[in-house]
């Protein structure tokens, strides 16, 4: 299924810590190891299905965003 981690203090953090987040988040997920609380109270989600080769994707809304 879906697996849609959050990076928190995104806002604090520089682009390289951001990217450190979300390598790391990844790979948990890839392993199945994240745990809910690292994929609860994001705010808005971003998706990028060209990385795929598509023209047009339909969203997803992650509820409670």
């Amino acid at each position: 299924g879906l697996v849609v981690p959050v990076i928190r203090k995104a806002d604090r953090m520089n682009f390289a810590e951001i990217e450190k987040e979300i390598s790391s988040l990844a790979k948990k997920a890839n392993d199945g190891s994240i745990s809910i609380d690292e994929m609860a109270g994001g705010t808005f989600t971003i998706s990028n299905g060209g990385v795929y080769g598509s023209l047009l994707s339909t969203p997803i809304i992650n509820p409670p965003q």
